[in-house]
């Protein structure tokens, strides 16, 4: 939006204002200025300003204007006195509309259409706006400065010197074909238009009828102003598939009050420079202005802002927000007994002030946010981190520990060929973009798209995780009535395999990822979190649900189900996927899983002790002894190991089985390793001698 100082200086007094001055101001306020520039030619400086959505009662110079003054604390020149409404109106209520809340028509005849004024032309050129004559710089001069679309019509194209209630229709039956420059094409349902004399003047908020527009020639003129319905607008834009610059002003809240001024501002420049005689003014309006009110405490205001600076222990006084409130046009009292204030908010700003923070906000905006103390509370205590939290931060050092790479995708998404024949999609009613329409709802799609998307780049293919939200869309089954419910899951979910992923040795070639090497890989993963969990083949409820997130992405005879031995919950698969070509993705054995975070979490076993006793390391060295015992077949050698460890010989350091020998199918020989060290001194043969013959004889005991 472009504002000239030139013309800002007629509406505001800015003579002890400087231009930079302003500009601070109004960035402060919210306000991004793109550039300022100078026009020598018109001795005027621009302003260049990019509004945000909630602003738009601002998109225009009166509605800056207004701002401005409450920046400033300076009121507006009497400038509305100028053009308060002074014309007999006649209402006719014979019309009905869906569309329309306000409709003004008037005709003024005897006019000299020519070449408008010096000062209104300059107004155009510093705005980049190319003069014509005067009844269409009058239309763009009051688009400027009140934002308001008001379309003049020639009368004596449409064959009218009078309006009448007769004359006037609302219809939605007649062809716009030629007005909206489709023709040959079916409009259903219709939408509606404005009519006089049986004449098209415009499709209501969406095109005026280009053919009865002035010209040099034109004599006598019908002046519309119209007020639509922003959802009807809206509506009509889907249906039609068509977007006008009329259809965008009237989409955003066309204010009545503003409305009514641009009206009379118009039909009072044609008077004075046309010098035509202005007709009665004929009015429709359907829904009158209901004001709104909002209750904002003065304990929440104290406790948003906070404390003023200079003045630790000082908050805003009631003083002072009534004349913040009173500078911004608010109509305010104050409630001594509750402590509350009771804000009328005015008509042009009931768009963006809705709650009361909104107003806290403008209070705080206006008073400065410079003024109060923006210092952090001091942090009592530690927060504490969460399981899942804590589950997440140990998986994301487990997986990069084994060489694999993070990865980070939006949650919105664009449908694609991966997100075909999925039920369980959810989509978005008002997407931002057609770019991000749907939520994922599996975390495959973006691995492989990195897959693709370095393979199509010449880069190495590499492994990838991601720990991501996905959102299902479920059906449940209670009391025989189907219905859906939205759930929305964390999943940790990865992607390995190259054509070159490991070799034996320096001189052997590199081997691809085997299946038994990359379940490894998840099986250490498991391991490593302490994660207890089995495997096992796929079911057909387990391909119907994959089928579901990707369809004919994996190879089933290579897929498993990962699952809680407990519980018998599945928490996610594992599997080697196919038919990548389709993709885009050359073919190597490639493997993905994805495993629900909150599943997996139950499958965990916490130790909060260990089971192992700490003692002294012997300095001295030990003794090894080997000796071999008969056993029958059906003899169980780890049984007899027991039992000499039962001996409870402090010597005694550890048994170890190297060796057997069978004689026939009853008898065998087996070999032990026996070690022998003392804690406190070097042992001799006399120690080790007395320790064999007590297991020899314990050793005959047991035969007997």
């Amino acid at each position: 939006m472009k504002v000239s100082w030139k013309w800002l200086s007629q509406i505001i007094d800015l003579s002890n204002i400087e231009f930079n001055e302003l500009t601070e101001k109004l960035t402060m306020a919210g306000f991004e200025i793109e550039e300022t520039y100078e026009l020598i030619e018109l001795q005027d400086k621009i302003i260049e300003l990019k509004l945000t959505a909630n602003r738009q009662d601002t998109s225009f110079l009166i509605g800056l204007a207004r701002e401005i003054s409450t920046l400033l604390n300076k009121p507006l020149k009497n400038y509305y006195s100028q053009i308060k409404p002074n014309r007999v109106n006649k209402t006719y209520n014979h019309i009905s509309s869906r569309s329309l809340e306000d409709l003004k028509l008037n005709i003024i005849i005897n006019i000299n259409n020519k070449h408008s004024p010096k000062w209104i032309q300059n107004y155009l050129k510093s705005y980049n706006i190319k003069t014509t004559h005067l009844l269409n710089d009058i239309i763009e001069y009051v688009n400027l400065k009140w934002g308001q679309d008001i379309e003049i019509f020639d009368a004596k194209k449409i064959g009218i010197q009078s309006i009448s209630n007769d004359k006037i229709q609302i219809s939605n039956t007649d062809d716009i074909s030629q007005i909206l420059d489709k023709k040959n094409h079916s409009y259903y349902p219709n939408p509606e238009i404005v009519k006089c004399n049986n004449t098209i003047l415009s499709i209501i908020g969406i095109k005026s009828n280009d053919s009865i527009k002035c010209d040099l020639n034109t004599s006598s003129v019908i002046i519309c102003g119209t007020i639509c319905q922003s959802t009807y607008i809206q509506s009509i834009i889907k249906q039609l598939n068509i977007k006008t610059e009329k259809s965008t002003k009237h989409r955003k809240k066309i204010l009545r009050c503003d409305f009514l001024y641009a009206y009379e501002e118009t039909i009072r420049l044609i008077s004075t420079f046309a010098q035509g005689i202005v007709g009665k003014s004929y009015t429709y309006h359907s829904v009158p202005y209901k004001q709104k009110n909002l209750l904002v405490s003065k304990q929440n205001i104290h406790h948003i802002l906070g404390p003023i600076k200079n003045h630790s222990s000082e908050f805003l006084s009631v003083k002072k927000i009534l004349n913040t409130l009173n500078q911004l046009n608010f109509m305010s009292t104050y409630n001594d007994m509750k402590q509350v204030f009771i804000i009328t908010i005015p008509e042009y700003r009931i768009h963006d002030i809705k709650r009361p923070i909104d107003v806290i906000e403008e209070i705080g905006r206006i008073y400065g946010f410079k003024q109060f103390y923006d210092d952090l509370p001091e942090a009592i205590s530690k927060g504490i981190t969460s399981n899942k939290r804590q589950i997440i931060k140990t998986i994301r050092k487990i997986l990069r520990d084994l060489g694999i790479h993070e990865v980070i995708h939006y949650s919105l998404k664009k449908k694609n060929k991966y997100y075909q024949n999925n039920t369980n999609l959810i989509e978005l009613y008002n997407p931002l973009s057609e770019d991000q329409n749907v939520l994922q709802n599996s975390l495959f799609t973006n691995l492989l798209e990195i897959q693709q998307y370095n393979i199509n780049q010449r880069n190495f293919s590499i492994e990838a995780f991601e720990i991501g939200h996905i959102f299902i869309k479920d059906q449940i089954h209670k009391d025989c009535i189907n219905t859906q419910q939205n759930q929305e899951n964390i999943c940790v979910a990865c992607i390995m395999g190259k054509p070159n992923f490991s070799r034996s040795s320096w001189t052997d070639k590199p081997k691809e990822l085997s299946w038994f090497h990359a379940k490894g890989i998840l099986e250490e993963f498991f391991e490593k979190l302490q994660a207890t969990v089995e495997w096992k083949k796929f079911t057909n409820s387990d391909i119907a649900e994959i089928n579901q997130k990707v369809a004919n992405l994996f190879n089933l005879k290579k897929t498993s189900t990962i699952y809680n031995p407990r519980t018998k919950e599945n928490i996610g698969f594992f599997g080697q996927l196919d038919y990548l070509n389709n993709y885009g993705i050359e073919y190597y054995p490639t493997y993905m899983f994805e495993i629900q975070l909150s599943a997996l979490m139950r499958t965990i076993n916490h130790i909060d002790h260990l089971n192992y006793r700490i003692k002294p390391y012997s300095s001295y060295p030990s003794i090894t002894r080997d000796i071999s015992i008969k056993l029958k077949s059906h003899e169980n050698i780890d049984i007899i190991r027991q039992r000499i460890l039962n001996q409870n010989n402090n010597l005694l350091e550890s048994i170890e089985i190297f060796n057997e020998y069978k004689h026939n199918r009853d008898k065998r020989k087996i070999s032990l390793r026996i070690t022998y060290r003392a804690q406190d001194r070097t042992l001799g043969d006399t120690d080790v001698n007395k320790i064999n013959e007590q297991i020899k004889y314990m050793l005959n005991q047991n035969k007997e």
